[in-house]
């Protein structure tokens, strides 16, 4: 099972504070995910932007409110083939 997932944002400022959010609340420290600034995929979006790529280890359930403190655009999951489905 694939656990990586993709957030986007309307600014890059709001990726930057996604990423401090992440880092602050454990989840890098405790080797629980992976995170990582990329540009946003074309398939994604047209437009020019940041994302945050966030992979997860197996044990731990991605949940949408633990983001609620977070201004962004959109949640993404890297399903199979390499597409990226909204959640």
């Amino acid at each position: 099972m694939n656990n990586e997932y993709l957030i986007t944002f309307h600014t890059h400022f709001q990726a930057l504070t996604c990423m401090r959010i992440l880092e602050k609340n454990g989840l890098v420290k405790n080797g629980s995910a992976v995170i990582k600034l990329i540009p946003v995929p074309r398939e994604v979006s047209s437009s020019c932007g940041t994302a945050v790529r966030l992979n997860l280890k197996k044990d731990i359930v991605f949940d949408k409110n633990y983001f609620n403190e977070i201004e962004r655009d959109e949640f993404f999951k890297l399903g199979e083939g390499g597409k990226y489905i909204p959640v």
